[in-house]
């Protein structure tokens, strides 16, 4: 019995051994860069995404920081403190209280000040990437949108709304499949918004969700609450000339990441690349 203990205890530890050296494995290598599988299952888990997702996305970091080395790219100190100052500032909390909010989030400060250091720096790229080309946006462009997506331009005066609210994201999302359901964690109410006299990004997201149908379920901190619209009333759709400066901004963002996509498209297509092991679904 002691020996078939002892085989059992082998097999399980080999097993287990193995297990953890095989995720520790690399995955791929990209211009000599190593992506292991543990990056890749951890990313897809914290990101909530598909593992060829997670493993797209690695390959991509890799190529923008093998560019932002070869560019000579940096973000000083000036410039991450200036980037905390203004996002503090605009979730109007002084920068100790910022901090303090990421601590309860078990966020190091450190490690958040790299983190904006890199998204600086990745910023900086970009900008070099869609800096080399020509965007040609006319006015027939701009024009064009409009007449093609008016909804988008609608705005009402109030809204009819019931929201739900539940600390379980699942159970409004079971809620959005099946709105006869109920379910005990979920408290719904009826409730009146006037345009102008609500949060400003509730009200855009108000305008861009149909009648009878649910935004998504958004996170307050503490619970998740979902929308649904019952009725739009005075509902106007805004002038060309109110909105032309913003399609613009729009029809722009969209050729800069056009721009920005097929540039690490072909860098990735002329890229050292050898899969060794591809992670599972």
């Amino acid at each position: 019995m002691k020996i078939l203990l002892k085989i059992s205890a082998l097999v399980i530890f080999t097993t287990t051994f193995s297990q953890a050296g095989l995720v520790n494995a690399i995955s791929v290598i990209i211009n000599d860069e190593p992506i292991t599988l543990y990056e890749v299952y951890d990313y897809a888990h914290k990101f909530k995404i598909s593992t060829k997702e997670s493993l797209d996305l690695l390959i991509r970091q890799k190529l923008e920081n093998a560019q932002i080395t070869k560019m000579h790219i940096k973000a000083n100190n000036f410039e991450v403190d200036e980037y905390i100052k203004k996002l503090s500032t605009k979730n109007n909390v002084s920068e100790f209280k910022f901090f303090e909010i990421l601590k309860t989030k078990d966020i190091k400060e450190a490690d958040y000040r790299k983190d904006v250091r890199r998204k600086l720096e990745r910023e900086k790229l970009y900008q070099r990437i869609y800096a080399q080309k020509k965007l040609n946006i006319t006015k027939k462009n701009v024009e064009q949108f409009y007449k093609t997506n008016k909804s988008q331009f609608a705005k009402a005066s109030s809204f009819s709304v019931a929201s739900y609210q539940s600390t379980d994201k699942k159970s409004l999302e079971k809620i959005r499949k099946n709105p006869m359901l109920s379910i005990s964690d979920v408290t719904v109410k009826i409730e009146q918004f006037k345009s102008g006299k609500m949060n400003p990004k509730l009200e855009r997201l108000l305008d861009a969700t149909k009648s009878g149908e649910f935004t998504p379920a958004l996170n307050t901190g503490k619970e998740f609450t979902m929308f649904y619209v019952k009725e739009k009333n005075g509902v106007k759709v805004l002038s060309f000339d109110k909105v032309k400066n913003y399609i613009y901004s729009v029809l722009s963002a969209k050729k800069r990441k056009k721009a920005i996509g097929d540039y690490f498209e072909k860098l990735k297509s002329v890229a050292n690349v050898k899969v060794l092991r591809r992670p599972n679904k």
